[in-house]
């Protein structure tokens, strides 16, 4: 297989160019890597993801990590070639046994109020959290529009699992996550930890969690996160997350992942789908987690 990076042809990427012609350890280091996956996985990702890479370096990366890391945890994956194409477009990958759907995506940063910007150096700052929480949400909620097409038009079979893979590569404060991960409460209507004592002994009495279906523009205009929680969204199994980059990342794949289980879902994927992953369900209005066994 040809090598991930070429030569020829017009980048518009900066980051593209930084990571093909290295200038320190780091982008060294994530071209190595690149080139890794691409040997690895490139077989499953679309054939242009070579040439789409210089246009968007972010979304053509995240497709390949993606490929690259559920081959890394188990997961079998169909090629490219042997992916069904009925309808205009298709999920980025499949999963063979079971079938599993996946449409990923990385969402940018905004533009506008709500836009997420990078803090100013040497000066303190509040994590915009509801920001943050907003841009998943969006994304997930334009994925759930294109994969409801998908159906519609004959792509996804009725009784196969869909998930929605989302990268935080390239937003902002996405290492500055709280008790509960943001991608959590973009779809099940939860916010903050809510921890209780009793005042007079001190004692740790009941650990709960905020009830909080939307956050709010900064037009004070709310917007929902309790996606999950709604039909509108029931032919999506679940949502897969990671805030790796090209630079950030584990050394082996499976600790920056967090699959968050739809429980509405027509077709929900099997729990085993992804052994030893960060996950997520809420149950009869309780939010339970089965911690990454890499913890």
């Amino acid at each position: 297989m040809n090598e991930f990076f070429q030569d020829t042809g017009t980048v518009v990427d900066p980051l593209y160019q930084k990571v093909r012609n290295p200038a320190n350890p780091y982008c060294l280091k994530a071209r190595n890597l690149i080139e890794r996956m691409w040997s690895a996985s490139g077989q499953f990702v679309d054939s242009d993801t070579r040439e789409r890479a210089k246009l968007d370096f972010s979304a053509a990366w995240w497709e390949l990590y993606l490929a690259f890391a559920l081959l890394e945890l188990g997961v079998s994956l169909l090629p490219n070639e042997k992916k069904p194409r009925l309808g205009k477009g298709r999920p980025d990958l499949v999963s063979v046994s079971p079938r599993v759907w996946i449409e990923a995506v990385a969402p940018e940063a905004g533009i506008g109020p709500d836009a997420l910007t990078e803090p100013e150096a040497g000066r303190v700052f509040d994590v915009p959290i509801e920001s943050y929480i907003l841009r998943l949400r969006n994304a997930i909620q334009n994925k759930i529009q294109v994969i409801d097409r998908y159906i519609l038009n004959g792509t996804i079979p009725s009784g196969e699992s869909v998930i929605i893979a989302i990268s935080g590569s390239r937003l902002p404060f996405r290492f500055t996550e709280g008790p509960i991960p943001n991608i959590v409460r973009a779809v099940f209507g939860v916010g903050n930890m809510v921890l209780e004592f009793d005042v007079t002994t001190r004692n740790h009495m009941n650990t709960s969690l905020e009830y909080k279906d939307h956050v709010l523009k900064k037009s004070n205009q709310p917007v929902a996160t309790d996606l999950f929680l709604r039909k509108e969204s029931e032919h999506v199994s679940a949502i897969l997350y990671s805030a790796s980059d090209c630079v950030n990342h584990p050394p082996q794949p499976g600790p920056d992942f967090i699959l968050v289980h739809n429980p509405n879902a027509q077709v929900p994927v099997p729990e085993s789908w992804l052994l030893g992953v960060d996950q997520y369900w809420m149950d009869e209005q309780v939010l339970r987690r089965v911690p990454s066994s890499f913890e």
